[in-house]
């Protein structure tokens, strides 16, 4: 620990406070004081200790005994086998805290007191309480009956950094049913890892000068290392908090201020006094001190909004100041229910790990989820920035207002948060269909983590930081939100909808389970017959891993479908025996009713059944796949679908593409089948509908990646550019602001893919536009939506030139959105020495590239068939110095690592991940699921390479003449002559 002339004795307890919780004096206690020899003795210890030398004035900041927990960056690598959970004797009701963040030193850290009254549920003679990386000032530690005058005494005190956490022995217990104070002053980090109370920085381009401020994020686990804390989701408690800050700068907290006093003890400083909160967990409290600029709005409702940005983007706030009231007020009106607190504060925090966090009435955000800027945001970032406002208000009520028990309950907030944010935008943006785009963004981001034996189940039980951090993932997210749109379509959307009502309602101010959801669904459901209990169902779903493929054999003479279900694996191996309670709804060319998606019968988690259905034609199961499982249907069930997919809806038709490309990536269906359907949508869709042609291609790029380096690609390539043909030709580079949000989001789409060939039209319209706007950037600016294309392709099919003007403009602009796209471009080149140089950027401190766009800059290269050899050897090369540089939080580590088999296919890659991991397997952290899973993937593309490159590669020839495959001669369109 680093001390400084810091004069911490502004820093009250709370024993300090008046009753209303304003500070108005300091009372030192004199008994206290310390000798100049104890205090040398105590810092030769930590000197020898910690190599630092200390400043002058401890004299008066520390106390003569203090805690240390041991260097973050140590802790963070380190393999934790078992993290304890803390004892439940003891319940915290209050917290009355206060902090100072000292930015402008050198040293960096906060100090602190706080004061936590809990009740005694079993008498004990120890309390135990979550602290990570900070000194507690021991001697500053009190223990007294509440409303008492006599301290208890205190024996010992002692970390643990296992399990992150502070034992504070007595000399007698504490007495059952009774309420006690512990009271204590700390010195904390303001770390740069975006964890806990941490800093970040931005440069005031007005000035030229560089900003500093002090941020919360401590989702999971980190509010531990702003304060001592029962730093779990079932301990809630209310907050009375107070921050210290410069008299030039301002601060924030989950209430509104009540008052602010002059800090009597520092020059310019002033102490910030907040109401009381409401009861509530330690990860959604939230203070920020800074001089972002501040602008407010009202909601009609009466809560309060206001936005706070650095000043350069102020004009970037327009789409959150007009949707965010509305959505806020549609929640209202959906549960019944008020938001509880009177303000919520908008943050775009320059620095921030997630994309944004939900502390209640203090919601910070990534600058690129909050803010809009129409000259530099694509299309993508406005859908993005709704979608993450939506997701964080619904948190409001699920995850704040009722919060899971334990974080193996995560989806509990975090699914009904992805699927009830759909229901808002459609809401406040209705021309979007927002809803087509569920399966894509939902059902089939969770089955892609699905797909494996690696996976895990939505509820998991989690023992350890490691394993809760991991907990944040597409199956909490993504599959969270999938399984709870199929209860509402099992027991009807009006069901759903009062049971999610009667949950809050029950559970509000508290915490809830899975199995308290079923109980408050199940009274809902008295008017509908279900084949067993709601829960018995649902447990099925959540507590496996995976999801079923039905196959569905009909008997065209009497009808009879036999029905079976077994866990879809990609990979061949199947050792699972799971069942699902699995609902099945169906439609046919006799009964063409593909609205109503209620469960018509059940494979009750029974492996077969047989159910009879009247068709002539065609059938189809599990309509607008509301069930999260896939379906096989046998062959000639399968040709009628591909003769007639154009006649379905549009997310059927999605569903049918990705069912059938997913069955034969797994090698449960020819490829005949996919490809011909995929064949018909492109030919006839001339309408250029995007959620198909997004589900085609996001499959197609499967392929694309498997054949990138085969002998057939050309001729597959040659294949998919004749059959999309219509798409390809008929969309351009003429973005237009005023364009409908389906029409930017097909344009963006659609050129991505026109490049891909470097002989093609759009690769040289391209070029053109980059050398016009290399020329003039300002008069020739490329617009949002077709800039990563247009720099991409440019940078891919130049040198050196290219790449280095394109970073220049990256290191110049001070957009954020611009910053991305700039940061996707740069990892296109084909040149391997320049990608390696891009990659060695992610750690080196003195670049424009933050922390939280690292995994962006190796997405980019191992996205890239020159770079994906490169980036697996940049992971094998730094594990070690990644790992101490980003730490265990937000994923990142994970996230680099999850990008890695794209281009993967052959036994050598899969025998060198095997071995990386197994010589790492003590340092794997929060990425151990990563590697899991990477490793499956690359072993089911070398499966996939042997049994079914062979087969495109027959069908492929099969049709050589139908799409003019064989002899053909490219032109400057990227069209194959015969």
């Amino acid at each position: 620990m680093v001390a400084h002339n810091l004069d911490y004795s502004s820093v009250p307890t709370t024993a300090e406070l008046e009753s209303n919780g304003n500070k108005y004096t300091v009372n030192r206690r004199k008994s206290n004081g310390v000798t100049l020899s104890k205090l040398t003795l105590a810092l030769m210890a930590l000197a020898a200790a910690l190599l630092i030398a200390l400043a002058v004035g401890l004299t008066i900041l520390l106390y003569p005994h203090c805690t240390n927990a041991a260097p973050e960056a140590l802790l963070d690598t380190k393999s934790k086998e078992i993290a304890e959970r803390l004892p439940t004797n003891l319940s915290p009701t209050h917290y009355r805290l206060q902090l100072i963040p000292f930015l402008h030193e050198q040293n960096f850290t906060s100090s602190g007191a706080v004061t936590i009254t809990f009740k005694v549920n079993e008498e004990t003679d120890k309390i135990v309480i979550n602290a990570y990386d900070m000194q507690i000032l021991k001697d500053s530690v009190k223990v007294r009956e509440l409303n008492g005058t006599e301290s208890i005494s205190v024996k010992d005190q002692r970390f643990n950094n296992v399990s992150e956490s502070y034992t504070i022995d007595l000399s007698e217990n504490l007495l059952k049913d009774k309420e006690y104070d512990v009271e204590m002053k700390f010195i904390g980090q303001l770390r740069d890892n975006m964890q806990g109370f941490y800093r970040s920085q931005y440069l005031d381009s007005k000035t030229n000068t560089i900003k500093r401020m002090a941020s919360t994020q401590f989702s999971p686990t980190d509010a531990r290392r702003a304060f001592p804390c029962f730093d779990e989701p079932a301990f809630k408690a209310k907050f009375t908090i107070s921050i210290g800050r410069p008299s030039n700068m301002s601060s924030l907290s989950n209430m509104p201020k009540r008052t602010t006093d002059t800090m009597i003890e520092r020059e310019n400083w002033e102490w910030d006094h907040y109401a009381e909160t409401p009861t509530m967990s330690t990860f959604i409290v939230a203070f920020i001190v800074s001089d972002l600029q501040a602008y407010r709005y009202n909601n009609p409702s009466g809560t309060q909004f206001t936005v706070h940005t650095r000043l350069r983007t102020a004009d970037q706030i327009k789409l959150a100041i007009e949707l965010s009231p509305k959505i806020l007020d549609y929640y209202e009106n959906y549960f019944k229910i008020k938001f509880p607190l009177p303000k919520i504060d908008l943050v775009a925090v320059p620095d921030f790990g997630f994309n944004a966090m939900e502390n209640w009435g203090l919601i910070t955000f990534r600058e690129t989820a909050l803010l809009f800027d129409e000259n530099t945001a694509t299309v993508e970032d406005k859908k993005h920035i709704v979608g993450v406002l939506a997701h964080e208000l619904v948190h409001q009520w699920f995850g704040n207002l009722v919060t899971p028990a334990w974080w193996n309950d995560l989806w509990l907030k975090e699914g009904f948060a992805n699927y009830l944010r759909y229901l808002s935008i459609h809401q406040v943006q209705p021309s979007w269909k927002i809803g087509d785009e569920f399966l894509l963004d939902e059902t089939y981001q969770a089955f892609k983590f699905d797909y494996f034996k690696s996976s895990r189940p939505i509820t998991l039980n989690v023992v350890n930081v490691d394993n809760i951090r991991q907990m944040f993932d597409s199956i909490s997210y993504s599959k969270g939100a999938s399984v709870i749109r199929m209860v509402s379509k099992i027991i009807g959307e009006d069901n759903f909808k009062q049971g999610m009502i009667r949950y809050l309602n029950q559970y509000q101010f508290s915490n809830g389970n899975h199995d308290n959801l079923w109980d408050s669904l199940t009274a809902q459901t008295e008017n509908i017959k279900l084949e067993s209990s709601l829960k018995n169902i649902m447990d099925t779903w959540i507590l496996q891993a995976g999801f079923p493929v039905v196959t569905a054999v009909r008997n065209s003479t009497t009808g009879t479908v036999h029905l079976s279900q077994k866990r879809f694996l990609l990979s061949k191996e199947n050792a699972s025996d799971a069942l699902w309670w699995i609902p099945i709804s169906y439609a046919s060319d006799t009964n063409p009713q593909l609205d109503d998606t209620s469960p018509k019968f059940w494979l009750k988690n029974e492996p077969e059944a047989s159910v009879t259905i009247n068709a002539n034609h065609w059938w189809l199961l599990n309509l607008q796949q509301t069930g999260y499982y896939i379906v096989n249907y046998d062959e000639h069930n399968w040709r009628k679908l591909v003769e007639n997919v154009m006649i379905f809806p549009l997310e059927t038709r999605v569903q049918l593409i990705s069912d059938s490309m997913d069955l034969a990536r797994a090698n449960l269906l020819d490829y005949d089948i996919p490809l011909r359907m995929l064949t018909n949508l492109a030919i006839q869709d001339k309408d250029i509908s995007f959620i198909t042609h997004q589900a085609a291609l996001n499959k197609v790029s499967y392929l694309y990646s498997m054949l990138i380096n085969s002998p057939i690609h050309k001729k597959f390539q040659n294949f998919i550019f004749r059959i999309f043909d219509n798409a390809l030709t008929n969309v351009d580079f003429n973005d237009q602001p005023h364009d409908e949000y389906l029409v930017q989001r097909i344009r963006k789409l659609i050129v991505e893919w026109a490049c891909k060939k470097s002989e093609s039209m759009c690769t040289n319209n391209a070029q053109k536009l980059f050398r016009k706007w290399i020329e003039n950037p300002v008069q020739n600016k490329i617009r949002p939506n077709i800039q990563k294309v247009v720099l991409c392709t440019s940078v891919r099919e130049g040198g050196e030139l290219e790449w280095e003007l394109v970073y220049k403009h990256f290191m110049k602009t001070d957009s954020v959105f611009e910053k991305n796209i700039l940061l996707e471009a740069l990892g296109c080149s084909q040149k391997p020495w320049i990608l390696n140089r891009y990659l060695d950027l992610i750690m080196q401190n003195n670049t424009a590239i933050r922390k939280q766009d690292s995994p962006q800059v190796f997405k980019a290269v191992a996205n890239n068939p020159v770079g994906s050899s490169l980036a697996f050897s940049y992971i094998r090369s730094n594990w070690d110095q990644l790992n101490q540089h980003f730490g265990s939080a937000f994923s990142i580590i994970s996230k680099m690592v999850a990008e890695l088999p794209t281009y993967m296919n052959t036994e050598y890659q899969l025998i060198e991940l095997k071995n990386f991991k197994k010589n790492n397997q003590n340092h794997l952290g929060t990425s151990s699921q990563a590697w899991d899973r990477v490793i499956e993937t690359v072993q089911s593309n070398v499966e996939w390479m042997g049994h079914s490159y062979k087969s495109i590669e027959k069908w492929l020839s099969d049709q050589a003449h139908y799409y003019g495959l064989q002899n053909t001669m490219v032109d400057s369109t990227g069209k194959a002559e015969l």
